[in-house]
């Protein structure tokens, strides 16, 4: 993998499959060149748009969704995962699979964690004097 991040790894890939350049990509995607070539250096972080995403994507012939979730967003075509207990502890057990990573405790949607009980509480000595 790039040492620059997975974003960097899929556009350079899809500049040289395409023959683009940089500051061609930068010219039909509406993007500053300067901020671009940051972004591919691993010095800034990608663009957070997912119309501009699709449009990178889509000059590059990548597949969009890939490069979403490459540049760190959850693409709109997941939004399940955002509702569905059980299938975010699916794609992350995948995702998580032969990392040694343990899967997330999952409540059902809507369920409030339990209140702590006073005696789990942190306790602090002096927090009048602090606060005075």
């Amino acid at each position: 993998m790039d040492p620059k991040g997975p974003f960097a790894a899929r556009v350079a890939a899809g500049l040289r499959g395409r023959g683009l350049t940089l500051r061609g990509l930068c010219r039909e995607a509406g993007l500053d060149a300067s901020f671009f070539s940051k972004v591919l250096a691993g010095k800034r972080s990608p663009p957070s748009d997912e119309a501009l995403l699709r449009r990178i994507a889509e000059l590059l012939g990548l597949d969009a969704v890939e490069l979403i979730v490459s540049a760190g967003r959850i693409p709109a075509e997941w939004s399940a995962l955002y509702d569905d207990g059980e299938l975010f502890r699916e794609v992350h057990l995948r995702a998580a699979a032969g990392k040694g990573a343990r899967p997330p405790a999952i409540r059902p949607i809507g369920v409030a964690r339990p209140p702590k009980a006073a005696s789990e509480l942190p306790r602090r000595e002096g927090l009048s004097e602090e606060l005075l």
